[in-house]
């Protein structure tokens, strides 16, 4: 969902808060809002936030936005109200408590929600509100890998071949093998930190790999990690 400049989203909020509100049933449930970051391609300039609010009781979804850029409190408005006119999930109603995150940016909607009979409290965690977030990733990956080119018998021997490149590129970071200008030919690791791995000896992707799992092998026994 295309998100609209600030100064056109200026004073939205406001929009929240309408009679007709008041006017639907208050139900004892508690509800988690949340906005996450999702992961960012490479090719992506701007980071992009999944906004949530989730029933605490059952994990239930019951509204769903995506926003470009940091969140603002107009955008959690827009979302709470959501999920009380048209929630994904049931009729229309009130919670009567509300958990967040202690982002500064939504105080100034607190006392709007206890106009509407809603308690705010700031949570350091929302377990519901996480978990959903998790199940969503879940869900875009395996839609996305539903079109995936399959290994060959093969091909997928390689993590056989290479087990500790295999288990860095499954949880620790990612690799670089290839021509590089100025370098040559090189072969890297690299971590949320930056490079831990690097070697511009190989010529070949055989001699390449050959040294990454070297290294890397290396690498996870002075780290002590299994």
């Amino acid at each position: 969902m295309a998100r609209q400049t600030k100064e056109s989203r200026r004073g939205r909020g406001s929009t929240f808060f309408k009679d007709d509100f008041q006017a639907l049933r208050r139900v004892d449930h508690t509800w988690q809002a949340d906005f996450r970051a999702l992961p960012k391609p490479m090719t992506q300039n701007g980071t992009h936030y999944l906004g949530l609010v989730v029933s605490k009781e059952n994990g239930t979804v019951l509204a769903r936005t995506q926003v470009e850029g940091r969140p603002t409190v107009s955008d959690l408005a827009s979302l709470l109200a959501q999920a009380i006119r048209q929630p994904l999930a049931g009729e229309a109603h009130r919670p009567r408590r509300l958990h967040v995150r202690g982002h500064r940016q939504w105080q100034d909607l607190f006392p709007h929600l206890q106009e509407l009979g809603i308690d705010v409290s700031v949570q350091r965690e929302l377990p519901a509100a996480k978990a959903a977030y998790e199940d969503h990733l879940r869900r875009v990956r395996e839609a996305r890998r539903a079109g995936m080119v399959r290994p060959t018998g093969r091909q997928a021997g390689v993590e056989a071949l290479f087990p500790a490149v295999a288990k860095w590129v499954r949880g620790y970071g990612h690799i670089e093998i290839g021509d590089q200008e100025g370098f040559g030919f090189v072969v890297r690791a690299i971590d949320y930190g930056g490079v831990v791995y690097e070697d511009d000896t190989p010529d070949t992707l055989a001699e390449a790999l050959a040294a990454l799992e070297n290294g890397l092998a290396e690498y996870f026994e002075r780290e002590g990690i299994e």
